[in-house]
C-alpha cells in the first residue's frame, strides 16, 4: 500500500517534524549512536520506508542510500553486525527502483560490490535473495551486458546452483525481496480472488446461508457478495503469518462498499506502532475501491 502527499499531510501532526525530516534525523542517529540495537532499528526503519516510491526523494536528500551502501563496503572489509547487512541490502534493493538511485550504484561499483556480498556470504539464504533481487532490479541492456561479461559472478551463480542451496535461487523468484523484522511502516499484502465454490466451503463451515452471499439462480450470481467475515478472516491470516505468537485484542472495522466475486481484491496491512501493544492497520480494495478497512491491536503472548 503505496502513500500519497496527502496521505502524508494527514498523518503529519500539527506542528510535527516533516518525512523528510525524519529520515534525516534517523541517518544522524545511526551515525551519532554507537549502540548496535538502536543502529538495527535505524537500518531496519529506513529499509522500510524505502518500500514506498513517495519517500525515494526524501531518503535521496537523507543520503540514505549512501548509509546502505558504506555498511555493504565495511562489511566486505571486515566484521559486520549481520542484521546490518541485510537491512542494507533490503534498503538499497527497495531503493534501486528509483532510476536516480541505481545511476547512483552502478557509478560506486554496485555491480561489483553486490557480486562480493554473493561470494562472501553464499551460505546465508536471506542476504543472497535480497542481493540477487538487487541485481534483477538493476538490469537494463547495458547492465545485463555488464553482467554477463562477469565471468566471476557467473562462476559464482553456477556454484550456488551446484551447491546444496539450490532453495536460494528458487525462493529468490518466489519470494524476492525478504524483509526485515516488522517496525513501523511494515506493509504485508497479498492478492486473492474469490470464487463461488470458496463462499459455499465458507457458509458451510459458518452457517451463514443468507442468500445475500449464495445463491443457484445463474442470473443472480453476480448480485451476491464475499461475506465480510471472510475478508477479515484473510486479514487474520496475514497477521497471524506476520506476527507469530501474537493474539488480537481488538479490532475496529466497516465495510464501505461490497466485494464481488471473481474479481481480484487486494489486501494489506500495515505497522502503525511498535510498542507493547502493536497497532496494525488494513484495508482490502477491488478495483481500486476499499471494500473492508480496520484497525487492530495485538499482544504477544508467545514470543
Amino acid at each position: 500500500m503505496f502513500s500519497t502527499q496527502e496521505r502524508l499531510k494527514r498523518r503529519t501532526p500539527n506542528g510535527g517534524i516533516n518525512r523528510k525530516t525524519y529520515l534525516c534525523l534517523l541517518v544522524d542517529e545511526y551515525y551519532e549512536t554507537s549502540n548496535i540495537e538502536a543502529q538495527q532499528q535505524v537500518t531496519a526503519n529506513l529499509a522500510n520506508f524505502a518500500y514506498d516510491p513517495i519517500n525515494w526523494k526524501f531518503l535521496r536528500d537523507a543520503k540514505a542510500h549512501e548509509l546502505f551502501y558504506e555498511i555493504i563496503q565495511q562489511s566486505l572489509q571486515g566484521v559486520v553486525d549481520r542484521l546490518l547487512v541485510l537491512h542494507s541490502i533490503v534498503g538499497l534493493t527497495n531503493l534501486s527502483l528509483d532510476p536516480v538511485i541505481a545511476e547512483y550504484i552502478e557509478r560506486s561499483n554496485g555491480l561489483g560490490q553486490l557480486r562480493a556480498v554473493l561470494e562472501k556470504y553464499q551460505t546465508d539464504c536471506e542476504i543472497v535473495c535480497n542481493t540477487l533481487t538487487c541485481c534483477s532490479f538493476l538490469l537494463n541492456d547495458s547492465r545485463t551486458l555488464l553482467l554477463k561479461q562477469d565471468k566471476c559472478l557467473l562462476s559464482l551463480l553456477q556454484h550456488l546452483k551446484r551447491s546444496g542451496n539450490r532453495r536460494i535461487l528458487a525462493r529468490r523468484f518466489s519470494n524476492a525481496a525478504t524483509k526485515a523484522q516488522p517496525t513501523v511502516g511494515t506493509v504485508f499484502s497479498l492478492t486473492k480472488t474469490f470464487r463461488q465454490t470458496d463462499v459455499q466451503q465458507f457458509v458451510a463451515l459458518t452457517g451463514d446461508s443468507n442468500p445475500i452471499h449464495v445463491t443457484d439462480a445463474p442470473g443472480l450470481k453476480e448480485q451476491i457478495f464475499v461475506n465480510g467475515a471472510f475478508l477479515n478472516g484473510v486479514i487474520a491470516g496475514i497477521i497471524g503469518t506476520n506476527f507469530p505468537g501474537f493474539v488480537v485484542t481488538t479490532q475496529n472495522f466497516r465495510f464501505p462498499n461490497r466485494c464481488h466475486l471473481e474479481k481480484e481484491v487486494q489486501f494489506s496491512v500495515k505497522v502503525e506502532e511498535m510498542r507493547k501493544i502493536v497497532t496494525v492497520s488494513y484495508e482490502s480494495k477491488q478495483n481500486g475501491i476499499i471494500v473492508f478497512e480496520g484497525q487492530a491491536k495485538l499482544f504477544a503472548v508467545r514470543k
